[in-house]
């Protein structure tokens, strides 16, 4: 009978430790863009290659420079939020590991999300993607569909 309560104390331990590892991504990087449009960043899984983390981590200025240039400061009821997050989209017949952004919007009081996915390599430059092709994606995929409906 003793030893039943001790293994029940012990899973239920083992459990709410576990579970609350779980519950949230480690923030790498916040910042305020501009009054009202904040940015976040998620550290990239444990089971991402170091290369692909390092290159999302390069990447992460590059996304906020194209943010502050693209967006301006936003109203109280048109509160926008941008989250990264670092993942891996395998390319082509030979299987190339390509680092990869998912990008999350929403703004206050709105039911919608706003998600697009951009690769981190650039097919131009055969290189890392540049401000102006991050910014272009954020027009298309983000911003544009993001855009505030505030009532007048």
């Amino acid at each position: 009978m003793r030893f039943r309560n001790v293994s029940v104390f012990a899973a239920f331990a083992f459990l709410l430790f576990s579970c609350s590892s779980w519950a949230q991504d480690e923030v790498i990087r916040e910042a305020a863009i501009h009054d009202n449009v904040k940015m976040t960043a998620a550290a990239p899984a444990k089971d991402i290659p170091e290369d692909i983390s390092t290159q999302f981590r390069n990447f992460l200025p590059i996304l906020e420079e194209a943010l502050k240039e693209s967006t301006t400061d936003q109203s109280d009821e048109c509160s926008l939020t941008i989250r990264a997050v670092a993942a891996v989209k395998e390319v082509g017949a030979a299987k190339v590991k390509r680092a990869q952004a998912r990008i999350t919007a929403f703004r206050r009081n709105s039911k919608q999300e706003y998600f697009g996915t951009f690769i981190l390599y650039s097919y131009l430059t055969s290189g890392p993607v540049n401000k102006e092709e991050t910014k272009q994606f954020l027009q298309k995929q983000i911003l544009e569909p993001a855009a505030c409906q505030q009532a007048k």
